[in-house]
């Protein structure tokens, strides 16, 4: 979804910066001025002032009257090239000319692929229509400010403009998408003692109610008497008893296995959120994926419709990081109550060690199905033939066949 926004004069300030020229003119100014203490310069340098001078007076006074309206997209996801479109309309009474849109100061891990885009003239009232492509490197939160709109008008030495105040919210998701590696396991189980939203797929449901409407709801599932009592929208809910519900636990600890590099990132962790996030992208139409743990982290949607579910999960991922204070062990009391219900737990382990067996032991004894993918090298995953013998479904993908997508549906 995007988010439109227009940018006016009322809600910008004044930009002010040095070209490329303007940047070289000024070190001459300093050459010059020291070459006059030995040989008379001083016309010379009076006119490059005055030069100078001018190019300020007229670049302020005809500074540009810009009206900018664009959308802004709440999420892209990473190493994806994203087109921004924006109207660039001029208010003013007087002609724009060499006005460039561009992003100022753009986060590191966000790049503005192309270069400034460049109108020669716009003529007073007229609108013209600029793309700005940017791509981001890393997942993450970022806050971004609006383009910059400015003219190098006259000399092309200084640059004067309006840059937006406010800042738009960006969030870079993890690369993912359909697995041709499936869990195998997902079996319904009955579930007589909750209450789930309309939008479930299950055998016989029984009508509960009514409930406010909520984004990701089903328009075939709208109360048009609850509407009509309410004066505001309403859904049908039901009670379904057959569902195939599922958990998400990935670990976010440091393990051996786990190498974080200088920068803090970590090629097998950054592997398994991708893993994980694919995972949820391509189980979500088939089950109901009812909680997930990040490490020390809970996060539970049973009264969330299941587009919902999917978006929450990949904005969670988008910020996750390694955690020294996630333990297996700090995961179990998470899981302890919450067992009950589900047909399958899907882990996703940057690397393994054995304090994982008590999750899955008591996984197991609650009836659970698991499926396991740990992140590693296979010749440096030491697997004994007991944990490969107990777990049915574990599979050890290497950083590399996730990262550059192999294990992804061609």
């Amino acid at each position: 979804m995007n988010r439109r926004f227009s940018m006016s004069r009322s809600d910008t300030r004044l930009y002010f910066g040095l070209t490329e020229a303007g940047k070289i003119i000024l070190r001459g100014i300093g050459f010059v001025a020291l070459a006059a203490v030995i040989v008379p310069a001083f016309g010379v340098l009076s006119a490059i002032v005055s030069v100078i001078l001018t190019g300020v007076i007229v670049g302020f006074i005809l500074r540009p009257k810009i009206r900018l309206v664009g959308s802004f997209p709440d999420r892209v996801v990473v190493n994806h090239a994203v087109q921004l479109k924006y109207l660039i309309r001029n208010v003013g009474h007087f002609p724009v000319y060499s006005l460039s849109v561009g992003f100022d100061a753009l986060p590191d891990a966000i790049e503005q692929i192309d270069a400034d885009y460049m109108i020669s003239r716009l003529a007073s009232g007229d609108t013209k229509e600029v793309t700005i492509t940017i791509r981001p490197r890393r997942r993450g939160y970022y806050q971004i400010k609006q383009p910059v709109c400015k003219s190098s008008f006259p000399f092309k030495l200084f640059s004067f403009g309006r840059s937006g105040c406010e800042q738009e919210r960006l969030i870079v998701l993890p690369a993912f998408s359909l697995l041709r590696i499936l869990p195998r396991h997902l079996k319904p189980k009955t579930r007589y003692d909750s209450s789930i939203l309309a939008g479930r797929t299950g055998a016989f449901p029984e009508y509960m109610g009514s409930r406010p409407f909520m984004p990701g709801d089903s328009r075939r599932r709208i109360d048009v008497r609850a509407w009509a009592r309410l004066a505001a929208p309403a859904t049908r809910e039901y009670h379904e008893n057959f569902d195939n519900c599922t958990a998400l636990v990935m670990d976010t600890g440091i393990s051996e296995a786990v190498s974080p590099a200088k920068s803090g990132e970590s090629k097998e962790f950054e592997a398994a959120v991708s893993l994980c996030a694919s995972v949820a992208y391509t189980i979500n139409d088939d089950c109901l994926i009812d909680f997930f743990v990040a490490g020390p982290s809970l996060y539970q949607f049973v009264n969330c419709p299941k587009k919902i579910r999917l978006d929450k999960i990949h904005e969670v991922l988008a910020g996750v990081e390694l955690s020294i204070d996630s333990t297996p062990d700090c995961m179990v009391p998470l899981l302890a109550d919450r067992l009950r219900g589900l047909s399958e737990i899907v882990f996703i382990l940057p690397g393994w060690n054995e304090m994982y067996r008590q999750l899955l032991e008591m996984s197991g004894q609650a009836g659970c199905c698991n499926t396991v993918f740990v992140i590693g090298e296979p010749d440096k995953i030491d697997l004994s033939r007991y944990e490969m013998a107990r777990i049915e479904n574990i599979q050890v993908l290497a950083p590399g066949e996730i990262l550059t997508q192999k294990v992804m549906r061609s």
